[in-house]
């Protein structure tokens, strides 16, 4: 009897093992991929160094002599992001696509598709939203907590929402209908929104380009793609053409410092100024002079040329490196995700993360039209390091499930 008893135990403890495969929000399944970690922690700690020496200055004539206002900001946007970092880590990415059943199965919906709804909406509200000196309206006020960018929720939300849009229509994705069609309405929308009502057209070429690269790697039909890109160049030409809209003929125009370095090329003629006068070895942590009112927007958009002004062409390239370290790892996380969803998820985080730096890069050295992309990781701006963050939880989230060796 006594051994009929020891038999049986194992059995119930067997039965009791949680099934791996099955889909949770939590899951303290796997280890998260420890290079990709390291290569995050230093990026980041290096981008809030640089953020906090290009833009000190900024920050006392904005803050009413407060030299640290800017920095402390972004800190706590940083703490904030880690703290949903971590908490990603152990979220089951997979629950992004999980099929939620209502009223008895008549109405199904999922969190990918739900978070595009909101994130499309708060876009459309930019319509009402806060008027840059430009004109453009990128911004939305929050009582208590002041501004914040839709957009940058936006291009999460497409990255996970095209990752399941693909995952779920594998089997027919080649078709011309579900493989371009339905995404080419989706950017209608989209087109339309950061076109029109934010005048955002940098944000609206990385979300074309970002679902452009997770259709392809989706194993989308290329055929019909290159007669419906020229079609809807020439359409976009022909429009911007007809509207009189002139901003992006202007960047173009006036991209070299030269042209024009007393007026509307000033800010590439300062930013040329501030990477030539850095050297090879820079002039040291700190004692950038550009910084100082001479080029503007040095803490959002031009603090890659602020580095190298301190850090020369050695600090400049080590960067460079480290966005191409942090790419190939995030490749193969994603070629070595567990699912179909994952793998598409991390091709998007990553090829956002470096697609944005390599702009943001080719920007500050004056071979990009200058349409004020900001720098992952080093730029300042809560709303988007936040989001950041929270891309590379769930960044590691995937990589835990991954089998990586």
């Amino acid at each position: 009897m006594e051994q009929a008893n020891m038999t049986r135990a194992p059995k119930q403890a067997a039965g009791k093992k949680k099934d791996p495969n099955k889909i949770r929000f939590f899951s303290g399944q796997g280890r998260v991929d420890m290079p990709m970690t390291v290569i995050i922690m230093v990026l980041l700690v290096f981008g809030l160094t640089m953020m906090f020496s290009a833009g000190h200055a900024q920050s006392y004539a904005d803050n009413n002599g407060d030299s640290f206002a800017y920095i402390v900001r972004q800190v706590i946007a940083a703490a904030i992001g880690l703290v949903g970092m971590f908490f990603l880590c152990f979220f089951d990415y997979r629950i992004l696509r999980h099929e939620f059943r209502w009223f008895g199965g008549k109405f199904k919906f999922t969190i990918a598709q739900a978070f595009l709804v909101l994130t499309l909406f708060l876009n459309f509200l930019c319509i009402f939203g806060v008027e840059a000196e430009a004109g453009q309206k990128r911004w939305l006020q929050i009582p208590l907590f002041g501004t914040f960018q839709p957009s940058d929720f936006l291009k999460v939300s497409l990255i996970i929402y095209m990752a399941y849009y693909i995952h779920k229509n594998s089997d027919s994705i080649r078709r011309f209908w579900v493989g371009i069609g339905k995404p080419a309405l989706l950017f209608v929308l989209v087109a339309f929104i950061m076109g029109k009502i934010q005048s955002h057209l940098s944000g609206l070429l990385i979300m074309t380009a970002i679902c452009a690269v997770i259709l392809f790697v989706g194993g989308i039909n290329t055929k019909p793609v290159i007669p419906v890109a020229i079609l809807a160049a020439v359409v976009i030409i022909v429009v911007i053409s007809l509207s009189g809209f002139t901003y992006f003929g202007d960047r173009v125009l006036y991209m070299d410092p030269l042209s024009e370095p007393g007026d509307r090329s000033y800010q590439n003629y300062q930013s040329a100024l501030a990477i030539g006068s850095g050297g090879i070895w820079g002039k040291g942590f700190g004692n950038s002079t550009q910084k100082y009112y001479y080029l503007p927007f040095a803490v959002n958009d031009f603090v890659y040329s602020i580095l190298c002004e301190e850090f020369g062409f050695v600090g400049g390239a080590v960067v460079i490196v480290l966005f191409v370290v942090f790419v190939m790892r995030g490749f193969v996380i994603a070629s070595h995700a567990e699912d179909r969803f994952g793998c598409l998820m991390a091709t998007g985080i990553t090829f956002h993360i470096g697609l944005q730096a390599l702009l943001n890069i080719g920007v500050c050295l004056c071979c990009i039209p200058n349409t004020g992309i900001s720098m992952p990781f080093f730029s300042y701006g809560g709303t988007a390091l936040m989001l950041q963050l929270w891309e590379m939880g769930l960044l590691l989230s995937i990589s835990k499930r991954a089998k990586l060796r």
